[in-house]
C-alpha cells in the first residue's frame, strides 16, 4: 500500500525539487505527484523509484508487467479520489523520441484537456510512436504463458 509523503523525502533524495510538485503518494515501487505543467483538468505522474529509461526498456517479464500494472493502479486511485466526476481518465506513456525525460513515467489524466490543443501530445501515432496507452503497453509486455509438459 502506498501512502502520502512529505515533499522533503523523495524529492530531496532523488529529483531536482523545482521540477516536481510535492509527492502525494509513494510506496516501495513508485512515487506519484501532480504535473507542474498540467495538460488536463487533473494530471498526475507516477514514476518507478528504480530507474527505467523508457517504455523501450520494459520486457515481457512478470516484474515489468506487475510494475506497470501497479503504476496504473496508483494513478487510477489518485484520479478516482481527486477527479471522480471527470468526463474521462486516460493513462499512458510517451515513447522515444517523443519522451521528454529519460525516466519512465505514467501520465494519469482526468479530462478534459486544458487547453484542448494539448490532446495532441497524448495521441498515439501508430508506427511513429508518440503516446502509448497503458493498456496497450501492458498487452505488449505481457509475459508469455508458461507451458508445462
Amino acid at each position: 500500500m502506498y501512502h502520502l509523503r512529505s515533499s522533503a523525502s523523495f524529492a530531496a533524495e532523488n529529483v531536482n525539487p523545482p521540477f516536481f510538485s510535492p509527492p502525494c503518494a509513494q510506496d516501495d515501487k513508485v512515487v506519484a505527484f501532480r504535473d507542474i505543467n498540467p495538460s488536463a483538468f487533473r494530471h498526475y505522474l507516477v514514476i518507478p523509484i528504480d530507474h527505467i529509461p523508457t517504455v523501450n526498456s520494459l520486457h515481457k517479464t512478470k516484474d515489468d508487467h506487475q510494475l506497470v500494472s501497479h503504476m496504473v493502479k496508483v494513478g487510477k486511485d489518485l484520479l478516482n479520489q481527486d477527479a471522480p466526476n471527470s468526463e474521462e481518465h486516460r493513462f499512458g506513456f510517451h515513447q522515444p523520441p517523443f519522451n521528454s525525460v529519460d525516466h519512465l513515467h505514467l501520465h494519469c489524466l482526468a479530462l478534459p484537456f486544458m487547453p484542448s490543443w494539448r490532446q495532441v501530445k497524448y495521441t498515439p501515432l501508430g508506427p511513429l510512436g508518440g503516446f502509448i496507452e497503458a493498456e496497450k503497453l501492458l498487452e505488449r509486455i505481457k509475459p508469455e504463458a508458461e507451458v508445462y509438459s
